[in-house]
Formats: structure tokens, sequence, C-alpha cells
């Protein structure tokens, strides 16, 4: 669903999706003027914005431009379309109404689960006969069932915050912390592996949470299993940090290696030297694109980009040059 890509960007971007929103539609062939052309056209009320990333939708066989407002505005004055090349193209933003937006959660809940509204009110015991069926005589015979335990997969304790950044922000836990709680809890998760998987990823954040996404994208059916073990390889070594950033230094992409996929072999190396040393997040993103830019054979187009972001000392955080990354790859294979 595009409301669900525009919440998992702003997740893993770590932003307030009040300022954001999404372009969907937009045909492959269109240019960047003809993309800022038609956006500035087509959204009036917006005063200033700038386009954090695109990517490339196989199942729409177009294009689709996140882009991040400079301040909240009025959705109910946005177009739920703008006319655009090839068509309208379909402007997501966050659900207006709080209600719409529980709504809207509880029924993606619902149809992961297999369930209802009427299992719902079933489950806390609600009369599923209209009052104005009834007769006046038998309604005061009439009593509700009653309540059966609510389900484990409808009520359910949430887990700690663990982001994996090298300064833990306040009500963040440690990884050690954060995977004593897991391990405890996992077990006692009578659901499927889906949901098991989507509790883990509601409880992480930052650099955690954008290679846990990535992963889900290479196999969409990896366990939580692999996933903890994966987190675990990543942030769990106690390894000195100067031999986490030798290794880091010393990794090659390999023959034929893909770009993305060597990016993301170079990720939990980047992290681990990162975590125990004195380098701040932003040092690891200019860290992580100058290592690319010396290391990697990529088409003139790629390195081109990469090399004005690093002349502007504005180095893409992992998600991004992720997303940057596919994108051009994705051109390669459609002009093929």
């Amino acid at each position: 669903m595009a409301l669900t890509l525009l919440e998992d960007w702003c997740k893993g971007m770590d932003m307030d999706p009040r300022k954001a929103l999404l372009i969907i539609g937009i045909p492959v062939e269109c240019s960047e003027v003809e993309i800022q052309d038609t956006v500035q056209a087509g959204l009036q009320p917006l005063r200033a914005y700038r386009v954090l990333g695109r990517m490339f939708r196989r199942e729409d066989n177009a294009k689709a431009v996140f882009i991040e407002l400079a301040d909240t505005v009025d959705y109910t004055t946005l177009p739920s379309h703008i006319p655009g090349k090839g068509g309208s193209w379909e402007v997501v933003v966050k659900p207006r109404n709080p209600d719409d937006e529980f709504l809207i959660r509880l029924n993606y809940f619902l149809k992961d689960e297999g369930r209802s509204m009427t299992d719902v009110a079933r489950a806390l015991g609600c009369c599923s006969l209209p009052a104005e069926s009834l007769d006046a005589e038998v309604v005061p015979q009439v009593r509700p069932p009653p309540l059966e335990p609510l389900k484990e997969s409808m009520w359910y304790r949430k887990l700690k915050v663990f982001s994996g950044t090298a300064s833990a922000s306040p009500g963040e836990e440690t990884f050690e912390d954060w995977l004593e709680q897991v391990t405890e809890i996992m077990p006692i998760w009578q659901v499927s592996e889906m949901e098991k998987r989507r509790r883990l990823l509601e409880s992480l954040r930052g650099p955690a949470l954008s290679i846990m996404r990535v992963l889900q994208a290479n196999n969409d059916s990896i366990t939580v299993e692999q996933c903890l073990d994966a987190l675990k390889q990543i942030f769990g070594d106690k390894e000195d940090f100067r031999a986490s950033q030798f290794k880091f230094l010393q990794t090659f992409p390999k023959i034929g290696e893909k770009v993305s996929t060597f990016l993301l072999r170079l990720e939990p190396l980047l992290q681990k030297a990162v975590q125990k040393s004195p380098l701040s997040v932003r040092s690891a993103d200019m860290i992580r694109l100058k290592h690319l830019l010396a290391r990697v054979s990529m088409t003139p187009a790629l390195r081109g980009k990469l090399e004005l972001l690093d002349q502007r000392g504005c180095p893409p955080n992992f998600l991004e040059l992720m997303k940057l990354i596919r994108d051009e790859e994705e051109w390669e294979n459609t002009e093929a």
C-alpha cells in the first residue's frame, strides 16, 4: 500500500510523517526537471520542500518520489492527484483524521491476522444483533455473552526500543538489554512468523531498523531468528573498534558483485567500527560514501551523483544511499 510505503520511509529516515508526502505514478522516462515543474505546479500550497529520495516500483512500472516539507501543512488543501506526464500522479499523505489512521492500522492488523471486525466485537463481548430489531419484551432478557479473554494476537506487551546508534537517545536500550527482553518474550508470542517479525521491527530505530528493512527486502521469508542473528553479528560483538576499522578498510567488492550487494555486506562492518569509536553517525555516512567511491567500480552516472554529494559535503545515510544505488541499477536493467 502507498500509505505503508510512506510510513516506512518516514520511519527509516526518522522524520515526522506530517512533514512528508509521496508522489506515485511518475513515468520512468520523466526527467528531474519535469518532476520538479509538475510538483510545483500541482501543489500550489507548498511554500518550500525538497526531494529526499526516489525509487522504482515494479508493480506500477513507474517511479515514486519522497518529499520533505519545510513545515506542516493543511492536507485538506492538497489534491489527491496532480496532472503530469503520462496521466495523473497520486499524492499520498498522512491520514488527516487520527480516527481514520487508527482504523487503517487496525484493518491492516486484522488482515495480517486473517480476522475481521466481527471477530473483534465477539472477543469484546459485543451483541451482534441491532437494538431496533429486538422486541421490547425480549430486550430485558437479552444478556451480552460473557467476556472472553482477549486474544494474545490483539493485545501484547511491546518490546523496548533499540537503534544501534553510537550515542543512544533517552528511552533507548543497549543491545544486550534489548536482546535479553526479546529472548524472554519471543517464545511466549503465539502468533505467526510474519507478526513476530512485525513486532520486532516495531521496536527498532535508526541504523538497526534500516539494516533490517534492507535484509527483509532481499529475503521476504526471513525469520525472526535470522533477523536476531544478523543483529548479533553487527551489534553484539565486543571486538576492539580499531580491529573493526581495519576489517572495514580492507573490504573490497567481489568480481561481478553489484554495488547494492557490496553495500549491504559492508554496512555491518561499518556499524561495528563506529559503534565503539569516537566517530559520529554523520562521520559514518561520509566514510561510507568515500569508501564506495574509492573501492567500487560503478557506472559514470552513479559515480557522478555520488561525487557531487561528496563535494557538497552532504553524504546520504545508509537507507538513502541504498535507494539511490538500487534506482540506478533498475535504470540499467530497464535500458538493457
